[in-house]
């Protein structure tokens, strides 16, 4: 159908990846299942953690639940309430696996500390910008930011 793998679907996946300024886009049905689908491309299985901010929509903890891993609520900061990153490292643990922080509210997560985080732990970032597609940071998508593709 159209909305299904149609050439709809697949003009829209073209422009997408050409407005983000990336190699691709997918489409699927709703923020949630981009989430688990990135999880599971990242190798979250029963048993992981995925630190993830405690101030989000449930949709967040519901993906990362749908892969069995376990989300690690993490507390936000006061001046963006965005995931507080110097909260970050006390969460992990062996079984971490990824940090999900989510851009609310206008006040993209501070992806320069997370993703200095997650290298020094070996840990993956996937960013759950549902509500902030459009949004930069230092004239760069949110979720290309500092680390292209």
């Amino acid at each position: 159908t159209a909305f299904i793998g149609g050439a709809a679907v697949k003009t829209f996946e073209e422009n997408f990846a050409a407005y983000c300024g990336a190699k691709f886009a997918i489409g699927v049905a709703n923020g949630t299942e981009a989430i688990e689908i990135s999880l599971r491309a990242a190798g979250v299985v029963p048993g992981d953690e995925v630190i993830i901010p405690a101030n989000t929509f449930i949709a967040t903890a519901e993906a990362v639940s749908a892969t069995g891993a376990t989300p690690v609520l993490v507390d936000n900061a006061r001046d963006t309430y965005s995931i507080d990153v110097s909260k970050i490292e006390a969460a992990i643990t062996p079984k971490t696996k990824v940090i999900l922080p989510v851009h609310l509210y206008g006040q993209p997560a501070a992806l320069d500390e997370i993703h200095d985080i997650a290298e020094k732990h070996g840990v993956a970032v996937i960013e759950d910008a549902a509500q902030a597609r459009a949004q930069n940071r230092c004239s760069v998508h949110i979720f290309r930011h500092g680390r292209p593709d």
